[in-house]
């Protein structure tokens, strides 16, 4: 369905259907233009009664879950973090994301990462996980998404700038990414 056919539906109609709920978040997946797939989510935001309605909030919380941490533009992730929240789904995503960051596959827990980095969430016992991911992950790719999170949430705790200060003295891709966020927080060179 089209992203004006939509809109029209749920905005100037008041069309609130199952199956609007459905095509909205269909979009929100499929969609090729970033725009469409923010319109999408705001749809969804404006639909929250149908959604209580027909007992879908678990459906819709499992397709906007997936695009905090599988979406290429930052605005519609942006949209899916600040959708989360208006529809009171952000306590129950909370537990979902900190429980990903144990996972023992790694793909899971950079999404568990990314994630945090989308929805802003900041605290004292997250950043010591964060600095224990970062130190002591066998995972590169796990450690490089906490340091763009500590990046993007503008962690600068001192034992972050510690941590990130030592691994931009090395080589290679987490180097150079250590590197990034030290200059980032701190505006330091190495």
């Amino acid at each position: 369905m089209k992203s004006w056919c939509l809109e029209a539906l749920v905005r100037s109609a008041k069309f609130y259907t199952e199956e609007v709920v459905r095509a909205c978040l269909e979009q929100l997946s499929v969609a090729r233009k970033w725009e469409n797939r923010k319109t999408a989510v705001n749809l969804v935001v404006n639909l929250k009664g149908a959604i209580d309605k027909f007992g879908m909030s678990q459906f819709v919380f499992e397709g906007l879950e997936n695009k905090l941490h599988d979406e290429c533009s930052r605005e519609v992730r942006k949209s899916v973090a600040k959708a989360i929240s208006e529809l009171g789904l952000y306590q129950k995503m909370l537990s979902v994301v900190i429980r990903k960051l144990d996972d023992i596959n790694e793909d899971v827990r950079a999404q568990g990462v990314m994630s945090i980095s989308v929805l802003g969430i900041k605290g004292k016992s997250l950043l010591n996980q964060l600095l224990d991911i970062l130190e002591l992950d066998s995972s590169i790719f796990v450690r490089i998404q906490v340091m763009r999170a500590v990046k993007e949430l503008r962690m600068r705790d001192r034992r972050v700038v510690r941590l990130l200060r030592e691994r931009a003295r090395g080589t290679g891709p987490m180097c150079l990414e250590a590197q990034y966020a030290l200059y980032s927080l701190t505006g330091e060179t190495e």
